[in-house]
């Protein structure tokens, strides 16, 4: 369990906090692409407590500004796209994607009263399907070239889904191995609606063997299953600092998720998942209509809170899913992680064994974290291309040999690539 101090620095994100500088040390993901077409309207967006307004202004610039007016509060999410800006209805005020307010048609022009008015503002970019901003202090790092970021379009895939609970839920429910075995558990024979692939026949039904390493990018877990077949079955999954996870698939070395997981506010955050494969596109209408049934207008699970995450006790009787909640990982994970509360109560909790990878994702964030509160700089920071923050990263999941473990498979795959180079 985690003292309520602890507790209170992991989950408490607003401007100031602790917590909410070391993320703001690092680009956060706030928006995915699709969700800012060119001349799209202005969106709305809550961040890490801070109320934004994304846009796109006239010459397809993005940028990223205070929701609220600095001249009397008006909700500029409502405003015009003109004249290299985003411009109030209230009175006519108009700011850049820098902040700058660039026009006051009601004030004389003599007075140069726009140039001291500089709204909030932070950069922006896109990447691999979705939309980044800084929001920290300093330089900006470069943001690291995931392969999912970086893939050929048709290999890649991005969603953002509003999640009811606090951030850190999320992020350690991507990152914890044991619970698939039973949450997300199928029927024998039953593929999995986003691989294609039987998960039980590859890894069984029992709890896998977990262990981890502390990596200079976060942490590397391993999980290992006794295959049906006989054999070991390994995953090699990541947190990634700062909110990261890259759960590997049963797709094994031809692809890996990514998420990120990043506060709205201390009691609600964003799901970020980016799908990727590297040698073959994805089934992106099948991954579309899928999301689409299971994701409502609000950017938030059909099955949720309110109508008891729509659980169906015949269907669990029958054994058609675990839980009795349809067959889609991900509304399974909110269900999990949503009815832990607002914000977990984690000095209640009683860890065991399993949960190893619990308390190292937690020390690895206490560490980050510190070192900031320290005034040292926040851990892979990528600061020029020639860094390789990759250069011990691995995500992938197969058989193993019988005299492997998950630290010497790695051993072998590192060795190997450094080889190569």
């Amino acid at each position: 369990m985690l003292s309520k101090a602890n507790n209170d620095l992991l989950t408490q994100t607003g401007p100031g906090t602790p917590c909410g500088d070391f993320l703001r040390s690092y680009w956060q993901p706030i928006a995915a692409a699709d969700e800012m077409p060119i001349g799209g309207a202005p969106l709305p967006l809550r961040i890490m407590s801070e109320d934004l307004v994304l846009f796109r202004n006239d010459k397809d610039q993005l940028g990223l500004i205070g929701q609220f007016c600095p001249h009397r509060g008006t909700d500029l999410s409502y405003g015009r796209v003109e004249d290299g800006g985003l411009r109030c209805l209230y009175h006519g005020w108009l700011f850049d994607i820098n902040g700058k307010c660039i026009d006051q048609p009601a004030e004389p022009k003599d007075k140069k009263f726009c140039h001291k008015v500089r709204h909030a503002a932070y950069p922006v970019r896109e990447k691999g399907g979705a939309i980044w901003a800084y929001m920290g202090k300093g330089e900006p790092p470069m943001i690291p070239d995931f392969e999912f970021l970086m893939g050929p379009e048709p290999n890649r895939h991005t969603f953002r889904v509003v999640q009811t609970c606090n951030w850190l839920q999320g992020l350690e429910s991507s990152t914890d191995p044991a619970h698939t075995t039973y949450l997300h558990r199928r029927p024998p024979g039953k593929k999995s609606v986003r691989s294609g692939s039987d998960i039980a026949a590859l890894r069984g039904t029992e709890p896998p063997d977990i262990s981890i390493q502390q990596t200079d990018y976060g942490t590397r877990i391993f999980a290992i299953h006794n295959s049906p077949n006989g054999k070991k079955y390994l995953r090699v999954n990541n947190y990634v600092y700062p909110a990261g996870a890259t759960p590997s698939t049963s797709t094994g070395e031809s692809g890996y998720q990514g998420r990120w997981y990043v506060p709205i506010d201390d009691y609600t955050h964003c799901r970020f998942e980016f799908f990727y494969r590297h040698s073959e596109p994805l089934n992106k209408e099948t991954l579309i209509q899928n999301h689409h049934e299971n994701v409502a207008a609000d950017n938030r699970h059909v099955r949720r809170p309110e109508n008891r995450y729509l659980q169906d006790r015949e269907e669990l009787k029958r054994n058609e899913s675990y839980g009795g909640m349809g067959l889609y990982f991900p509304a399974q994970d909110a269900f999990a992680i949503e009815t832990q509360g607002a914000i977990q109560d984690r000095t209640r909790e009683h860890l065991g064994s399993t949960d190893i990878v619990i308390i190292g994702v937690r020390q690895a964030l206490l560490k980050a974290i510190k070192k900031v509160q320290e005034g040292g700089e926040a851990p892979w920071l990528q600061r020029t291309p020639a860094d390789n923050p990759f250069a011990d990263f691995i995500c992938t999941s197969g058989y193993i040999e019988d005299h492997e473990d998950g630290p010497s498979f790695c051993q072998r795959v590192l060795a190997s690539k450094a080889a190569a180079e």
